[in-house]
């Protein structure tokens, strides 16, 4: 007897790709490790005994990894006509400066404003005039900024590899697109190797890997679900993936007296936290429900929905934390959690929510 066919399921729009629930809780869970590993390298640790120091890197790979995925599902369900429409990557330029700037920039001038001023000696972000002048031209980023040129850059440069991916597939089918990316992949290893990469270095090249990774899992996303098909083993691998992103923070093989702790052990583990964080992404996306559920937990979701201002946030709050007001241990902590939940929200509310729905407007006819 033959084998019945399975039934396609509509592909989903850019806006429920965009909206599932469990991916604010992936990025609530990105922002959620690099608060951590912050407030333990401030001597602040949540859990007595047990260290989240030198993690906060892997937050950032997730948030690397979470952005390619979706603005490469968002442009591949676009028809392929409007690739070659002015209007799309007018609105893409518009949307993502939005995305980036505004909150960015407030941080910006605010710290430069603190600084000429000597406002705050213990602010975090000192920028001078200089300073904010490579900044605004991404090619400086003090303290976590670092991180804000490599998204942006990437910007830049994910309509180029979204269709190379989307023609890989049509013409060649999924594997190619596969190859395609470890190719790419490869290429970016062997030019920018991990190595050789800066503390908080700003050049995209070291990061690509993720990037890339995030891409390619946005291509198998969006072959699984028109297709309806989930591949087998996609839960244990994202098990896997747990147990290993778990098994890579640097307490764990200390305390399994494997190592001496060292913070700094995985950071420039790029290719392992891009793959792992994909393989995560697409077992929370196509998995079973109780595998998403943990990520749409409400308050991680809320996080999530905040991640980017408390981002950029969170530092100056810590300072003042562990600065002026002095604070320790509990007291501290709680301090801190409420006051970057405070910025954040207003941040967020102010400079970011307001802007999400601005869109460009095409042209009639």
């Amino acid at each position: 007897m033959r084998a019945n066919k399975p039934t396609p399921v509509p592909e989903p729009t850019p806006q429920r790709i965009a909206h599932t629930p469990a991916l604010d809780g992936l990025r609530g869970l990105a922002v959620l490790i690099v608060l951590l590993s912050h407030t333990a390298n401030a001597g602040l640790p949540v859990l007595p005994g047990f260290s989240f120091s030198g993690t906060g890197k892997s937050g950032v790979y997730l948030f690397f990894v979470l952005s390619a995925f979706l603005l490469t599902r968002i442009l591949l369900a676009k028809p392929w006509a409007q690739w070659r429409q002015s209007d799309t990557w007018a609105d893409y330029a518009l949307r993502r400066t939005l995305r980036i700037w505004p909150a960015y920039l407030v941080v910006l001038l605010a710290s430069f404003a603190i600084t000429v001023f000597g406002l705050a000696p213990w602010w975090p972000y000192p920028i001078d005039a200089g300073s904010l002048l490579r900044h605004l031209l991404l090619l400086e980023g003090v303290n976590v900024l670092w991180s804000i040129p490599v998204e942006f850059h990437y910007y830049l440069w994910l309509p180029l590899v979204a269709l190379l991916l989307g023609l890989a597939v049509q013409r060649a089918g999924l594997w190619a697109a596969v190859l395609l990316a470890v190719l790419l992949g490869a290429v970016a290893w062997a030019l920018w190797p991990p190595e050789e990469s800066r503390v908080n270095d700003v050049r995209l090249g070291p990061y690509l890997a993720q990037f890339f990774a995030g891409a390619l899992a946005a291509v198998l996303s969006r072959r699984w679900s028109a297709t309806g098909l989930r591949p087998r083993g996609l839960v244990a691998a994202g098990v896997l993936a747990v147990v290993a992103l778990f098994a890579s923070i640097p307490a764990v093989p200390a305390l399994l007296g494997l190592m001496p702790f060292t913070p700094g052990l995985n950071h420039r583990w790029f290719a392992f936290f891009g793959l792992t964080w994909a393989v995560l992404l697409l077992a929370v996306v196509h998995g079973p429900a109780w595998l998403r559920r943990p990520f749409e937990w409400r308050p991680l979701r809320a996080l999530g929905w905040v991640s980017f201002s408390a981002y950029l946030w969170h530092m100056p709050v810590l300072a003042a934390v562990t600065g002026p007001l002095g604070l320790q241990g509990g007291a501290a902590l709680l301090v801190f959690s409420l006051g970057t939940a405070l910025v954040s929200w207003a941040s967020w509310r102010a400079f970011e929510r307001p802007l999400q729905a601005v869109r460009w407007r095409a042209r009639a006819g």
